[in-house]
């Protein structure tokens, strides 16, 4: 150890082999390395978030002593800032690409936390896709606030508003990656206005769904629309549904992952228990709905409604109106809004605790009441309603 000088520096020998260090006495980590071949250079070296690091400065003669301690007292600074300048510099010398970001969004956020993630991957393809081999850093709001004008143009103003939610969660997280600095490029862009969608079903388009239902050739479909109305689940959480997490005797479904980024224990109904009883994969597979596809469930029901809606005449529900139907037809029923967000698990942060202190038996007799109504032979008479948001 020394205090490094101009004249050390400059004397200084090369080993025969390897490389020799010479460390300073007053900046500590800093330290002259001299290589076999006669290079000098000026590394710091310390620990990084708990891992022993040595980062080169620069060369010698281009980097004087007085620069280098200069430099050394400001990777300290970075240091004690949280930062990683040997990361730093590898990424400056190759910066990662918008498709890393989404690789690493996908694998390690989106696939271990939403079922749904499947669409943030085809949103990513199919709006995102040109800035695959852009640095993050390089995209700027202006390029989001134009993305988010086309995919208006093209696909509608709620695609638009979805894909722009997205890019924010991507850009949040590549930042707090360390994927690059500065403000999210999509932060400021504004969402376009959408009018709320309020399509229920009628009583008599409910009378008329139920005898499209009877008539449906595929048990798993004329099992899963059935159900979708008498429980009001999310369409994902009851294709993916596991009869492990079903126990008919006591008439509970867990389900383990939900939008709300909970578990949810649901009461079912008595004639959603026959329902289920009576299906073929009982006692045979791990899923409810069984499908050939590598997620092991059925995953696309849009040709099967289509089809049944047709059979009954209908036109213009949504496969998600299902569950707003099932809301309306309780809250029609004069049932308080704190049970039907109970029992539609929603996610208001401000009413939650409310839920959770609401025990199984009302929310339970809820269903039994409405799937009776929504089963009933004819069209029962109902009081009309806004929507259960």
């Amino acid at each position: 150890m020394a205090h490094l000088t101009k004249q050390i520096v400059y004397a200084a020998t090369a080993p025969a082999a390897g490389q020799r260090f010479i460390r300073d006495d007053q900046i500590r980590g800093l330290a002259l390395r001299i290589t076999a071949n006669g290079v000098k250079s000026f590394v710091w070296e310390g620990r990084v978030k708990g891992r022993m690091r040595r980062i080169t400065l620069g060369q010698y003669p281009a980097l004087t002593v007085v620069l280098a301690r200069d430099k050394a007292l400001e990777t300290k600074a970075g240091i004690a800032r949280g930062g990683d300048p040997a990361l730093e510099r590898e990424r400056e010398r190759d910066p990662p690409t918008f498709q890393n970001l989404t690789t690493r969004y996908l694998d390690e956020h989106a696939k271990p936390r939403k079922i749904s993630w499947k669409r943030d991957e085809s949103r990513i393809k199919t709006h995102f896709s040109k800035w695959n081999s852009r640095r993050v850093g390089d995209i700027s709001a202006d390029e989001v606030a134009r993305l988010h004008y086309a995919i208006s143009e093209a696909n509608g103003k709620i695609a638009a508003n979805r894909a722009i939610e997205l890019l924010r969660v991507i850009f949040n997280l590549g930042r707090d990656w360390g994927y690059f600095t500065g403000p999210n490029p999509g932060a400021r862009v504004k969402r376009f206005h959408e009018n709320k969608r309020e399509r229920f079903l009628s009583p008599d388009e409910m009378h008329r769904l139920n005898s499209a239902l009877a008539d449906e050739p595929n048990s798993y479909w004329r099992a899963f629309f059935g159900l979708s109305l008498m429980i009001g689940t999310r369409k994902n959480e009851l294709l993916s549904a596991r009869w492990s997490d079903l126990d008919l005797e006591k008439r509970t479904w867990i389900i383990p992952t939900t939008k709300a980024g909970r578990s949810h224990l649901l009461p079912l109904p008595s004639p959603a228990v026959e329902v289920l009883s009576l299906l073929p994969s009982r006692d045979h597979s791990e899923f409810v709905f069984p499908g050939r596809g590598a997620a092991g469930h059925l995953r696309e029901p849009r040709k099967a409604w289509e089809r049944i809606l047709k059979r009954a005449s209908i036109e213009g529900v949504w496969i998600h109106d299902l569950r707003r139907t099932f809301g309306s037809w309780l809250a029609a029923q004069g049932y308080s809004l704190p049970l039907i967000g109970r029992a539609l698990n929603h996610s208001n942060a401000a009413s939650t605790s409310i839920y959770a202190r609401i025990d199984l038996d009302p929310v339970r007799a809820a269903l039994e009441s409405n799937a009776a109504l929504m089963l009933a032979p004819a069209p029962p008479k109902i009081e009309s309603s806004a929507p259960a948001k």
